[in-house]
């Protein structure tokens, strides 16, 4: 009896140490975590407080940082770092032209890796909203040109990125041998309008998160339209906008079928 309770003693301080092991892991699991959302979003308000001081190169490795880091520790981070911390960077380059040299030298490094043949969507993703926020949106039309001539199959799974940049461009026809279908492409934006209504009610910004649904809902819809109407598929069109303007009605998507 002995020897059996001193196993059973020894077995269960063995199991309360691996218990409180695997107890701290998953604490330093959290810590750590936090610790890393924590960084990605602290090194983006430093980069505007260290620009807004002047320190004009500190700010800059923290843009770098970000672009090149941040998905690393947090990888929701991934709409930020394209949206608000390329425009942070885009504004450093105007009061620091370096900070406007690194960032088209990284575009320009990434448009590289894609015409070298590196099938990457979300490499492609970096350089169209480095595009965008440069102002250079025609860059963005010109490179999946070049993509499109060599390998149709990967433009084809990037031409949602560069829709509005070709729309914009007046390169029609090319944007209709990529649209797909437009009954389903406006299907999936009333699913997405309709859950943005949602969201919306709940939400701490009720009428800015309605707004947004709108605003990107008539974008969509505007784009569909425009393509079809400057390509001659004036059937479809119509069908289109009548359906759209049963889900929302406004004057944007009413006089996307005039004549411009």
């Amino acid at each position: 009896m002995k020897v059996h309770t001193t196993q059973t003693t020894t077995l269960g301080f063995l199991l309360g140490k691996v218990l409180s092991l695997v107890l701290i892991g998953i604490t330093l699991g959290f810590v750590n975590q936090s610790r890393a959302e924590e960084s990605a979003q602290q090194a983006l308000i430093d980069a505007g407080r260290l620009a807004s001081e002047g320190k004009y190169e500190e700010a800059l490795e923290k843009q770098v940082w970000i672009h090149d880091h941040s998905l690393q520790v947090e990888p929701g981070f991934y709409g930020v770092r394209l949206s608000f911390a390329l425009s942070a960077w885009a504004e450093l380059g105007k009061k620091y032209p370096k900070a406007l040299e690194k960032l088209k030298e990284v575009r320009d490094q990434k448009t590289t890796r894609l015409n070298k043949g590196e099938e990457d969507r979300e490499l492609f993703q970096d350089v169209q909203s480095i595009n965008h926020y440069l102002n250079e949106r025609p860059a963005t039309v010109a490179l999946f040109k070049q993509l499109e001539a060599a390998n149709p199959d990967f433009a084809a799974k990037v031409y949602r990125r560069a829709e509005a940049d070709l729309v914009e461009a007046k390169e029609y026809r090319l944007a209709k041998k990529y649209i797909g279908d437009p009954t389903k492409r406006l299907a999936r934006a009333e699913d997405l309008f309709r859950m943005a209504n949602e969201h919306s009610k709940t939400s701490a910004v009720p009428e800015p998160s309605r707004r947004a649904g709108e605003h990107n809902f008539t974008e969509e819809v505007v784009r569909i339209l425009t393509i079809l109407r400057e390509t001659g598929d004036s059937a479809a069109a119509k069908s289109i906008q009548a359906q759209a303007l049963k889900t929302l009605d406004n004057e944007a998507i009413r006089k996307a079928l005039e004549e411009k």
